[in-house]
């Protein structure tokens, strides 16, 4: 997750600043993402995921690379899960 999103709990070998995501069969389902349900918002979702020692960040920086149509295209898949 990264410094953005550190909680300070540790899970397992997943350390304050790392977390054990969900399975996303089901995100479409969902109202409230992030591990603490900041946002109802599947793009800010994505967005809270960079900073700094991140291992979204390359990743995020591909998606916003895409076009607006593929990102779209992407947003709805997870919706569809």
């Amino acid at each position: 997750m990264g410094e953005g999103l550190a909680d300070g709990i540790t899970q397992g070998s997943a350390g304050p600043d790392a977390f054990r995501t969900a399975p996303l069969w089901g995100v479409g389902q969902r109202v409230f993402f992030l591990h603490d349900g900041r946002t109802s918002n599947l793009r800010e979702a994505i967005d809270a995921h960079q900073s700094r020692g991140s291992e979204a960040n390359r990743i995020i920086e591909r998606f916003r690379r895409l076009r607006v149509e593929e990102q779209q295209d992407i947003l709805n898949f997870l919706r569809s899960l």
